[in-house]
């Protein structure tokens, strides 16, 4: 007789665990694309930047615009072009900081920085 009405309490309490959950895997699903999508745009920016009859301000234009079709304008503020090298060959490196996406009403906050490298084509 003690535990009569109880299940709606436990209904309660379990679908407010699973709705947390549920709600950090997709947080965690949505940062996951969004860090593939902008490692995509960087390597193929990077690869652009490469080719010896594109400037590194066509590549950056390039860039954004893959990021803006394929996630929103706000990630693609912060793209650089940069030349360096890597196991001493000279490569041209792009760079995409943005913020990390926000699932409702919370997010992890903080800068995903994503990097890509692609070998540097020059004429000798």
């Amino acid at each position: 007789m003690g535990e009569r009405g109880s299940a709606p309490a436990e209904f309660v309490l379990v679908s407010a665990l699973l709705v947390a959950v549920t709600l950090g895997m997709l947080q965690v699903i949505f940062v996951g694309y969004v860090r593939h999508t902008l490692t995509s745009a960087a390597a193929e920016g990077a690869r652009q930047a490469s080719l010896v009859d594109v400037s590194a301000s066509q590549a950056v234009v390039a860039t954004k615009a893959l990021i803006t079709e394929s996630l929103s304008p706000r990630y693609a503020q912060g793209v650089a072009v940069a030349r360096s090298q890597t196991l001493g060959v000279p490569t041209i490196e792009v760079i995409i900081r943005a913020p990390y996406p926000q699932l409702g009403l919370w997010s992890v906050g903080g800068t995903l920085e994503v990097r890509a490298h692609a070998p540097y084509e020059y004429v000798p």
